[in-house]
């Protein structure tokens, strides 16, 4: 019998399994036996003997040992779910032999091995791929081919295209017999938004709505039409709702219709806009907080007031709000009314707030208590008297919560019985009859103390029994707190499993004595049978060698099953570098099996790039940037890259090779080789270095890295001014050779790396720099840099950032080369200035020093369609110049900015004024910057 599909595989194994039976029926003197299993692998590409491997790791039949139909079924259905097979063969044995020979014809499935889309454009390869169900280690079926097809037209069709025709076509690879997809996409013609009109609106202007609209904004774009995407319309309609609503027109509706050409294709969109009346909102009897801050409160001009909800829902808002300033009959009632705006539909909402007396904790007292001193209690509680930093609001739902954390800790202390009674008398202040004063009376009942007098494990354990004690929270004269039953009983078990027996099963059985002062807890463990862990298969990995993703493997076959080490496993696998994606599959697991195999369906990354990009800013003026490289050279995760930067001021030329897995550690290697020269703006100098680096890093924490990089270079300087070399700085110009090495620490917590809005970057570096052949380079540089981000409001951004650098020569040397100095000024740091020009002498020409310092900081306000404002303040110093010329004062300048917020990252331009222009210097430089400076 041939199966093609899994009905008919599934169908295969019930016959077989029925034929089975009637033979067994039929011959009750004795079960058959299993005889010899065969796997024979023909017909498709892939290694036979791993194919043949995998397939073992499927079947549950074992040879001299009893036929089970069961067993068999499972092996097929193990066989089929793998998606290994694109067909199973099994000839029908002969049922009525005592010894049954068994035969697995398998033919394996032809895989992507790689998808070429072509045509996507204007859409994103990426969105290409999400579209379709199927990627590159899958299977290469014709059914789903076409399924594909369909899905790539459906996803051009909500992009605005007419008819989109997509082909989804399979080329054979005539070495590996494996496929690859090559996706054509032919898009058609799509609908113009020829005309964008707003319909209805009378209170604001149609320029007004329209710049909030993405539909009219792509018209600007070049063609000066847009492509007619339904979704982006309606989309479009629902800014525009919420525009209306937070203008407080809470009834706003906003209805879309699109009139389409069939003959030029064009369409013209509508947006009909119901403005409903404007909700004026009043409040009246709020002495305790600002208009300002209850309209915080109202929901209906986000969510709509129709049914009255929202109106519901803002009231709960500000009744929360006021109990937890201290008022807990606070009374809350709406009133609507014409508004008696003559020519406009207008309706007033008046809130009558009827406060109340504030409700002041005046004292909180204890009885019953003998386990505690009251301060223990106190602490627990925010129910206090007035304080320097307690505001002393008496909130029911605060006590409430108290009294829990009171319960909590006597729990904690083993006081299973204790009991809480509350007791709040009130007064009115005879100071003010606005206030009520609050006493609290907690009258405690602590009960008996139960302390743990012994924990018994019972059973097989395959562990030491003082060895599992040691993972429990309760030990022998230790409190009883029932809530550690659970994850003590978790942490038995745990210590089972990882000996090899994941069906391990453990139950408790408490006992307590009669005065309830003792207790015993019984743990009684089944380990259930023993499972050893077997191969770890991969599919998938078309150039990343096998060698590679078995050496993130934590549990070698044999050793004992571990859950633990297996999802380790998983989890080491998809942080490969070469690895995009990882799906895993096990089996015998949920059979209970004594063999635990698992197969691991690898996505391998595009490992060919190749990246160009050009721009412009103020330090470097026009540049150009090119790279190539390999994500995964020769399959062995290891990441090749060339690069070349020119621009106006230098080139640097680079070949980068990057190792994550130095040696098989968790350290990151890398090799550079370079080649640059450079001529900063306005100095008088260039560089010309050309060297080789190797660098370590390691990731000691989450937040926290370490990294260590020596280097070794050849550097030339050279003057630019066609000046004669100053003859105190002649070993300056000299050729000179550079060794340095560079430890260094990171922190990171920020929330984004192109725009990060909370958090902390800061690192520190030391330069330990030897010069082989000039003394001149013999010195330590310290560099530490910090940036802070904090977002107060969802539209404004706070950054702040701090930099310390510092040269201390050694030896003989008491001075540093001028091309190793620090240098401020410009876009990079304090802007205003122009390039390296902070701290300059009489001919205005930029002067270094050993020791910078720089503090920024920048506001920056989200103006909407993705529009970025900034405000800056920026100041610095260069001290121990390298000429008497200049000042160590600090220099200050302030600015403004705008930029536009890419996919990239921002793009813009800022202008800093002076703020302690000196005579001669211009009042401030404006600055072109793709990126944020900090």
């Amino acid at each position: 019998m041939f199966c093609v599909n899994p009905a008919c595989r599934i169908l295969l194994a019930v016959l077989l399994g029925l034929t089975a039976l009637e033979a067994t029926a039929a011959s009750s003197e004795k079960q058959p036996e299993v005889g010899s299993i065969t796997v024979e692998i023909g017909g498709g590409p892939g290694d036979p003997e791993e194919l043949e491997r995998m397939a073992r790791s499927m079947i549950y039949l074992e040879e001299k040992t009893p036929f089970s139909d069961s067993e068999f079924s499972r092996s097929v259905e193990a066989l089929e779910s793998s998606g290994l097979f694109e067909a199973i063969e099994i000839p029908d044995p002969d049922w009525s032999e005592d010894r049954i020979d068994l035969v697995f014809k398998l033919k394996p499935f032809a895989r992507i091995k790689e998808i070429n889309i072509h045509g996507a454009f204007p859409l994103l390869e990426k969105e290409i791929r999400n579209a379709m169900t199927i990627d590159a280690g899958d299977p290469c079926i014709d059914e789903k081919l076409l399924q594909q097809e369909e899905k790539i037209e459906s996803l051009f069709l909500r992009e605005g295209y007419i008819s989109p025709r997509v082909s989804v076509l399979p080329g054979k690879k005539r070495k590996s017999g494996h496929c690859t997809l090559d996706v054509s996409i032919e898009k058609g013609q799509y609908y113009q938004i020829r005309s964008l009109d707003v319909i209805g609106n009378t209170v604001f202007s149609d320029i007004r709505l329209k710049a909030r609209l993405g539909a009219w904004q792509s018209s600007f774009l070049p063609g000066g039409a847009s492509r007619l995407v339904q979704k982006k319309v309606e989309e479009d309609a629902k800014t525009l709702r919420r525009f209306y609503r937070k203008k407080g027109f809470p009834e706003a509706e906003v209805l879309t219709a699109i009139r389409k050409d069939e003959q030029d294709k064009t369409a013209r969109v509508e947006l009909t806009v119901s403005e409903g009346p404007e909700y004026i909102v009043e409040f009246e009897g709020n002495n305790e907080f600002w208009d300002f801050t209850l309209k915080k409160d109202l929901v209906f001009f986000t969510e709509g007031i129709t049914g009255n909800i929202g109106l519901r829902k803002s009231i709960r808002n500000m009744q929360n709000r006021y109990r937890k300033a201290g008022y807990p009959d606070i009374q809350i009632r709406a009133e609507e009314s014409d508004a008696g705006n003559p020519g406009r539909d207008a309706e007033k909402i008046k809130f009558i707030i009827r406060e109340g007396p504030r409700y002041m904790v005046e004292s909180v007292t204890f009885s019953g208590i003998d386990a505690f001193d009251e301060q223990t209690l106190r602490d627990q509680m925010l129910t206090a008297p007035p304080e320097f930093f307690h505001k002393g609001y008496y909130v029911p739902e605060t006590l409430e919560e108290d009294i829990r954390a009171i319960q909590a800790l006597y729990e904690e202390e083993g006081y299973r019985q204790a009991s809480i009674e509350k007791t709040v008398d009130t007064r009115t202040s005879p100071e003010s009859d606005e206030t009520v004063e609050v006493s609290v009376k907690l009258e405690i009942g602590e009960g008996p103390q139960t302390i743990v007098d012994e924990v018994f494990l019972k059973g097989e354990l395959p562990v030491p029994k003082d060895s599992a004690k040691q993972a429990l929270e309760m030990k022998p004269g230790t409190p009883f707190r029932h809530y550690l039953v659970k994850p003590d009983r978790n942490s038995v078990a745990a210590a089972v499993s990882e000996k090899g027996y994941p069906h391990v099963s453990v139950e408790p059985e408490i006992s307590f004595t009669k005065d309830g002062t003792g207790s015993e807890i019984t743990y009684t463990v089944e380990p259930g049978p023993y499972v050893e862990m077997g191969d770890i298969f991969f599919t998938g990995n078309f150039k990343t060698r096998t060698k590679i993703l078995d050496r993130e493997v934590e549990t070698p076959p044999g050793e004992p099953f571990s859950l633990s080490e297996m999802l380790e496993t998983q989890r080491n696998i998809r942080g490969v570098q070469a690895v995009d994606t990882a799906s895993f599959k096990t089996f015998g697991l949920e059979q209970k099996a004594d063999r635990i195999d698992m197969l691991a369906e690898i996505r391998e990354i595009r490992p060919y790039f190749v990246e160009f990009a050009a721009g412009y800013d103020t330090r470097r003026l026009f540049y150009m940037n090119a790279a190539a490289g390999d994500m995964n050279l020769l399959g062995l995760n290891k990441q090749l890259r060339a690069n070349l930067e020119w621009s106006q001021i230098g080139y640097r030329a680079e070949i980068d090779l990057n190792e994550p897995r130095f040696f098989g550690t968790r350290i990151t290697s890398g090799t550079n080789l370079f080649s640059e020269k450079t001529e900063e703006l306005n100095k008088d100098f260039g560089t010309r270095i050309h060297g080789a680096s190797q660098s370590f890093s390691r990731r000691l924490s989450r937040r926290v890295d370490g990294s260590l990089n020596f280097s070794l270079e050849s550097r030339d300087q050279y003057r630019t001014d066609n000046q004669p070399v100053p003859e105190e700085e002649t070993d300056e110009y000299e050729r000179r050779s550079i060794a340095t090495a560079t430890p260094g620490l990171t922190y990171r917590s920020t929330d984004s790396y192109l725009r990060p809005k909370r958090g902390i970057r800061s690192s520190a570096k030391i330069d330990v720099s030897k010069g082989i052949s000039n003394p001149i380079d013999d010195f330590f540089r310290y560099r530490l840099n910090a940036q802070y981000y904090y977002t107060p409001f969802k539209r404004l951004t706070l950054a702040f950032r701090g930099m310390v650098g510092h040269i201390d020569p050694y030896g003989s040397n008491d001075r540093a080369a001028e091309d190793q100095l620090f240098f401020l000024g410009g876009t990079a740091d304090v802007r205003g200035f122009s390039e390296n020009k902070l701290r300059v002498d009489e001919n205005r020409d930029p002067v270094g020093g050993r020791t910078a310092v720089l503090a920024s900081a920048e506001a920056r306000f989200d103006l909407g369609m993705n529009f970025e404002g900034a405000l800056f303040y920026d100041t610095g110093t260069i001290r121990n110049a390298v000429a008497d010329a200049g000042s160590d004062d600090f220099r200050e300048s302030a600015g403004v900015g705008l930029r536009y917020i890419t996919p990239i990252g921002p793009i813009g331009g800022m202008y800093g004024w002076k703020l302690d222009r000196k005579s001669g210097e211009s009042a401030g430089a404006f600055h072109f910057s793709i990126g944020y400076t900090f």
